[in-house]
């Protein structure tokens, strides 16, 4: 049985700035947590006076640093956050957040527990292959791991100014494992109950002072259950607090598909259908390449089908088809799957023998983001004695494929699948330049390596005489005036994507976002692919920026492999991975279609860098 170790950290009594619903949350979350099935629950808990900075700092390395391999550690933290002005080059912000411990208010108190210093805790815990858990609920929490209140909040803010005896030195986190091909380093999930420049609220719910994050988090947990995923708790949970707070946003840092206190990854679609304020709306927007009205998704498990009436940049409002929802559909969140789509499918070319050729075509036709002709992404299948070749991509060539039955054929038509949506994310643009021509991305070289430019503009970065892997520093730049939210996508040529560099930040108008904040980036030629002079391979490192945060599910594509399981709907990718990937056939014989949406506010901006030896 897995061992859960558990830190309910909850502060009222503050000297000076006192607060009423802090205790109440962790009191709340402990008996959630107790009622929970399946876990040995180790808990420690610290209220107010009790919840000093060394007893917080002790709590996690004595208690949650216990866990081992296969357990999880989880904090829970309601309380004040605060923050700072800083030039530190790893906060994009301008700011540095904290949390407040008890002993922190009075003048001359205890230094604060701040963002870096937490996260590298919590992140050192994650590296033995523990599953860390963070859940922050207090003011600027988007940033504690790493204003007054607006829009007609009621109740209390979780917020205290930065005091002079603060001191604010910068703990540097622990080394990450580098670019390109490199797996993902083990870190800390964090649901936190606002963006980093926000304040978080506390209110009278339910007849009792709580924080509206907890309240909501809490609520979205007993309602979806023991096989939620992080995704949908915070989709729930954000809708909620969001219905009472204009001015607080909660946030996300962790996979979507990852199940909530496991951190395993649960096969289920990165969309998901919810009832807002606003009406039925999708996380699926023109970022994620949807064009245009029109577009239909299907419910996971269910009849009921959403049609898309308005495309924002990271969202769309649909309206329900064929089905009337009820107050228990409005109250939950739903997987949902494009079923009709409104941008091209890509064009496959078919040539070989005709029985082969045969086989192929009725994969194809199984899978909604593949066409046989058309003007979409030119692929090529050239199919004959048992085996077929696939070309037509961008990236490093896929070595050939089995092809002697239907499943062989349903793998080959599951490759074009994975290359069709690795080249929808490399060729996403947004057809009004605005943002696009106020951000950018730069490489440059440190001791390790050499980086200089091709005549065709691509960045490349060579191999050590001695063997050694370039190492480069890649940054982010919002020139704009304005706060922008971004992500830095690693788009490899073995057709991966991953926003490990760079997951998701607001970098404020006119500073500069550092991938793994500051740390170099190492480059190197992936696995298997043999270490010889002129070997080489690319990464398109691409920036997409908006004015709200995204939807990263579907840009998190695993590499092809031939090994992968295949799937007649081209999911080729394991659970959670390969975004539009995963499709159902069209409900019925409809195009999308509609007139052209609002581009709206999202840009990108792309950078090549080959690594190779030299």
């Amino acid at each position: 049985m897995r061992t859960l170790y558990a830190l309910f950290v909850g502060i009222d009594d503050y000297p000076g700035a006192p607060l009423r619903g802090c205790v109440n949350d962790v009191r709340a979350a402990e008996s959630w947590l107790r009622r929970y099935d399946g876990l040995d629950t180790r808990i420690r808990t610290l209220h107010d006076e009790h919840a000093t900075r060394a007893a917080v700092l002790a709590g996690i390395e004595s208690h949650l640093g216990r866990g081992g391999p296969g357990d999880t550690a989880l904090l829970w933290f309601s309380g004040h956050g605060s923050q700072s002005p800083t030039d530190a080059p790893s906060e994009a912000t301008g700011w540095s957040q904290a949390l407040v411990c008890h002993d922190s208010l009075g003048v001359g108190g205890q230094p604060l527990l701040q963002d870096t210093e937490l996260g590298a805790f919590l992140d050192r815990i994650a590296a033995r292959g523990t599953h860390v858990v963070a859940v922050l609920d207090c003011c600027h929490s988007g940033g504690a791991t790493r204003g007054d209140a607006t829009g007609g909040a009621p109740g209390t803010v979780r917020g205290v100014p930065w005091q002079s005896w603060w001191r604010t030195d910068r703990a540097r986190g622990g080394s990450r494992d580098g670019g390109g091909t490199g797996p993902e380093p083990r870190r800390h999930v964090l649901l936190a109950a606002c963006r980093p420049q926000e304040r978080a609220h506390e209110h009278v719910l339910d007849g009792q002072v709580r924080g509206f994050f907890s309240h909501a988090l809490l609520h979205a947990l007993d309602l979806l259950g023991p096989q939620a995923t992080y995704g949908a708790v915070h989709a729930l949970a954000e809708g909620r607090v969001r219905a009472l707070s204009r001015a607080q946003h909660p946030e996300l840092r962790g996979p979507e598909d990852g199940r909530v206190l496991f951190g395993d990854r649960l096969p289920t679609s990165p969309f998901l259908l919810r009832h807002t304020t606003q009406g039925w709306e999708v996380n699926c927007g023109a970022v994620h390449g949807l064009r245009a009205v029109g577009a239909e998704f299907t419910l996971l498990g269910g009849p009921g089908t959403v049609v898309v009436r308005e495309v924002r940049p990271e969202s769309a409002l649909v309206e329900p088809v064929g089905w009337r929802p009820g107050a228990a559909d409005e109250q939950s969140v739903h997987a949902v799957t494009p079923s009709a789509l409104a941008f091209p499918p890509a064009a496959v070319t078919l040539t070989g023998d005709p029985d082969a050729v045969r086989l192929v075509s009725q994969a194809v036709a199984a899978v909604p983001v593949l066409a046989l002709g058309g003007e979409g992404l030119p692929l090529r299948v050239e199919a004959g004695r048992g085996r077929a070749r696939v070309s037509g991509g961008a990236g490093h060539p896929v070595p050939e494929l089995p092809l002697r039955s239907p499943a062989d054929a349903a793998r080959v038509a599951g490759c074009l699948a994975h290359l069709t949506r690795w080249h929808h994310i490399r060729d996403l643009v947004n057809p009004d330049p605005l943002l696009s021509s106020l951000v950018r991305v730069t490489v440059t070289g440190t001791s390790v390596g050499d980086v200089r430019y091709s005549a065709d503009g691509e960045i490349v970065c060579a191999y050590t005489p001695d063997g050694r892997e370039p190492q480069v520093t890649v940054r982010v730049h919002n020139d704009s005036a304005d706060p922008l939210w971004c992500v830095l996508l690693d788009l490899t040529d073995s057709y991966a994507s991953s926003p490990h560099l760079y997951e998701g930040e607001f970098v404020a108008g006119g500073r500069t976002g550092w991938a793994r904040r500051g740390e170099p980036v190492w480059l190197r030629l992936p696995p298997g692919r043999a270490l010889v002079r002129g070997a080489f391979t690319r990464d398109w490192l691409k920036v997409i920026v908006a004015e709200n945060e995204l939807n990263l599910a579907p840009f998190r594509l695993p590499a092809w492999s031939a090994a992968a399981p295949s799937a007649r709907d081209g999911g080729a990718a394991p659970p959670g991975g390969g975004g539009l990937l995963r499709l159902t056939a069209a409900s019925a014989a409809r195009d999308a279609g509609g007139p052209a949406p609002r581009v709206g506010r999202w840009g990108t901006a792309q950078v090549v860098v080959r690594t190779e030896i030299p």
